[in-house]
Parts: structure tokens; sequence; C-alpha cells
């Protein structure tokens, strides 16, 4: 019998700053997450929470500038992946740029992460550039965005969504 799974989409509070980093280690072992966490915030990005029974399972970032917005990093703590709430952040991110009324939205991916590129597919993002190198370890990445003039229009993303 499949789990079900009730997830609550919310903004970022001080309290949540531990699972983030546990989560942001796990996800991208070459950056200092402590470090990272601190420059989301210093510089005013928004960040939203996936909470499932009062435990942070994934996280977006954002930033705005001018009608630009950026992801500036997404990640589901490993044992919840693949379960629909990358789909639900991605989701968020997109509408609250589309609030906001942003006309583009931009991120970067490793090009070995291609379950994470096929997510942005599905959403409309297209490669826009590639970034030889980009990665501290040498990686590169994919430039990807996402025209929102002409994004569908997704569903409000659903407080106490089941996945």
């Amino acid at each position: 019998m499949a789990s079900v799974y009730s997830v609550l989409i919310r903004p970022f509070e001080a309290r949540d700053s531990s699972d983030i980093i546990r989560i942001d280690a796990e996800s991208f072992n070459t950056r200092n997450p402590t470090y990272d966490l601190f420059v989301y915030l210093a510089y005013g990005s928004e960040i939203i929470v996936a909470d499932m029974g009062s435990m942070v399972v994934g996280y977006v970032v954002l930033s705005y500038r001018n009608e630009e917005a950026k992801i500036m990093s997404i990640a589901v703590k490993k044992e919840f992946r693949r379960r629909g709430i990358g789909k639900i952040l991605l989701r968020e991110a997109i509408q609250r740029a589309k609030k906001r009324g942003m006309r583009k939205i931009l991120l970067e991916v490793r090009e070995s992460n291609t379950p994470a590129q096929n997510l942005y597919k599905k959403f409309g993002f297209e490669v826009a550039g590639y970034l030889e190198s980009y990665y501290s370890d040498g990686e590169a990445a994919y430039l990807m965005n996402l025209d929102l003039d002409k994004a569908d229009d997704f569903s409000q993303s659903r407080v106490g969504e089941q996945i």
C-alpha cells in the first residue's frame, strides 16, 4: 500500500535553518551550506520550505532582480526524493515569480543532473546556455530559463497537498 504524505508549503522560519543546512549538505557536497544560507538571508532571497509533519523535507531559494527571478537553490531531503516534492516547490517558485511580475525565471543545473533537467523541461524551461567548469569540482552546468509570459498557468500550490 502506498503511503500518503501531506506537505505544507510555507515561508522559511529561523527554526528551519538546521534542516535546510542538512538538506543542502547532503544535496550539494561541494558547497558550504551554512555560508550559503547566510548569503541567501543577507541578500534578501525568498526561501520557501516543504514541511511534512514539522520536518523540513525540501526548500527552494529565489532571488529577484528587475524582471527576472532566479532559482538560487532547490533541494529535497534524500529519503523524500521522487515523491513529487521538487515538483511542488518548483511550481510554487514559478507562481511566486509570476505574482511579483517577473517575466523570466533562470537557474543553473549540473550537466550530470538529468532528473532535475527533465523536471525543469516538464515545466517549460529551456536550455539557454552551457557553462563550462561552472562548479568548484569542474563540472559544467546548463543555464536554463522559463519565459513566464508564455508559461502555463499552473494551478495554485495546495497547502496540505497529498503526494
